[in-house]
């Protein structure tokens, strides 16, 4: 079976962020990088992360989690942190990352 993008993707799953993973995988060969932001959201009145989804979605897709840098929603006054949301920020959002994917080997 030939997926949509070529022969080189056979298998890959099409649809949201499994079948982003698979097809930036194929453009990032050779070791690529792939920096992703990502944050928390509000679901039926729960703060969910994705963090974990993401990572294994890539990991899936060929990619190794190399690291993560935590972007912090405040200011400091004194010796404290003061929360400071975007203005889109779901309420709770304290935090959003950035994940660096580094693409692993040939997929074919």
């Amino acid at each position: 079976m030939q997926s949509q993008y070529g022969i080189d993707e056979q298998g890959a799953i099409d649809d949201a962020w499994p079948g982003f993973f698979h097809r930036a995988h194929r453009l990032l060969r050779g070791n690529g990088l792939l920096l992703l932001a990502t944050r928390q959201r509000r679901d039926a009145d729960r703060l969910t992360d994705p963090l974990g989804l993401l990572v294994a979605g890539a990991r899936t897709a060929g990619f190794r989690y190399l690291q993560h840098i935590v972007v912090v929603h405040g200011h400091p006054i004194g010796d404290r942190l003061v929360p400071a949301p975007p203005d889109d920020a779901p309420p709770g959002l304290m935090h959003s990352d950035l994940l660096v994917l580094r693409a692993q080997g040939s997929r074919s």
